[in-house]
């Protein structure tokens, strides 16, 4: 039996590699810089993505894993117009299994697999949090003053890491539901020199924190269920939702937001944050405006003053899968 050409086996890059790139000084604002321009090329046509699939969702679950947990996998593939390459992203896990997956990067001229960057899942992380940090720097107050984080997972880290590209903040509350993870969240951030403590209830961050980034995967709403009389936060940015049946928000307190974004509308009604107060009758689809579309119209970024409840939905769409693989690879190459 003949070995395999060499020409015809790609790069494979492990997740070491991987890591050692994205640590590197600048990475993070490279990211969200490339993700900010990403969004302008969908919003001007000049990106393709097939529709998403998932895999495992109610009531095809996988067969059940640790604990009685079934993991999920996401099938995401995209390319720009005029770009070298298209890329297919695998990405699998659930809380609290460990992610895994990984990027596969591929010729437009020739279809031929080119490069594999086995990250674990560490790319899908990242990219999503550049969304997070990309909202606070367009839509958040100019002077963030507490961050709240609900939620206190893998993202909900990312995210705070992130933010700091952004914003020199380091004043953190934080909500989860379970109690041990809550304190190990507070003791890591500490120990990176944030001032973060725990909050008894979601609602109160929209008492104390200027922005809010919701991480988790609920299918229930956690945060806007109980609405202070004032209301401190200004900006409030989704991640967790990501599949059909996921929402964080109460639908009451979309409705009463004065701007709504979505990184995709059409993913956001089907799989995102705001399916669920579209579905209620709380808001219009037609009332939400595109991240691409804001971006290009200054006049909605936050300005000095500007009292306005902005809700940022970010249900992941592929181009930022090819922003992010397209700066590892050129680094890596």
């Amino acid at each position: 039996m003949s070995s395999l050409s060499s020409s015809l086996i790609p790069a494979i890059y492990t997740v070491d590699q991987i890591q050692e790139v994205v640590a590197t000084p600048g990475f993070q604002e490279e990211l969200i810089d490339g993700i900010q321009n990403g969004f302008v090329a969908l919003e001007r046509g000049e990106f393709f993505a097939p529709p998403i699939q998932t895999l495992g969702l109610p009531p095809f679950e996988f067969v059940s894993g640790v604990d009685g947990y079934a993991a999920q996998t996401c099938i995401k593939t995209g390319y720009f117009k005029g770009q070298e390459h298209y890329v297919v992203k695998v990405a699998s896990g659930g809380f609290p299994l460990e992610n895994s997956g990984m990027m596969q990067i591929y010729s437009q001229r020739t279809g031929k697999l080119e490069a594999l960057l086995l990250d674990n899942g560490i790319l899908t992380e990242l990219r999503t949090a550049a969304v997070g940090a990309l909202a606070a720097k367009l839509l958040g107050p100019k002077s963030i003053g507490t961050i709240g984080i609900v939620g206190t997972g893998i993202q909900a880290k990312y995210q705070l890491e992130m933010l700091s590209a952004v914003s020199p903040c380091k004043s953190v509350l934080v909500w989860g539901r379970t109690s041990s993870n809550v304190e190990a969240y507070v003791s890591e951030f500490a120990k990176k020199g944030y001032s973060i403590s725990s909050v008894a209830s979601s609602d109160e961050l929209l008492e104390k924190c200027d922005i809010i980034v919701t991480t988790t995967c609920s299918r229930e709403a956690i945060l806007g269920n109980f609405l202070p009389a004032t209301t401190k936060c200004k900006l409030i940015t989704c991640i967790g939702a990501d599949a059909p049946g996921k929402y964080e928000l109460n639908p009451t307190i979309v409705a009463k937001a004065d701007l709504l974004v979505a990184d995709k509308i059409d993913q956001s009604a089907e799989r995102g944050e705001f399916q669920k107060a579209i579905a209620d009758g709380c808001i219009l689809q037609e009332s939400i405006v595109s991240l691409g579309k804001l971006i290009e119209q200054e006049t909605l970024h936050r300005k000095n003053g500007d009292n306005r409840l902005i809700i940022v939905d970010s249900s992941g769409v592929a181009l930022q899968n090819c922003v992010i693989s397209s700066l590892v690879v050129q680094k890596l190459f």
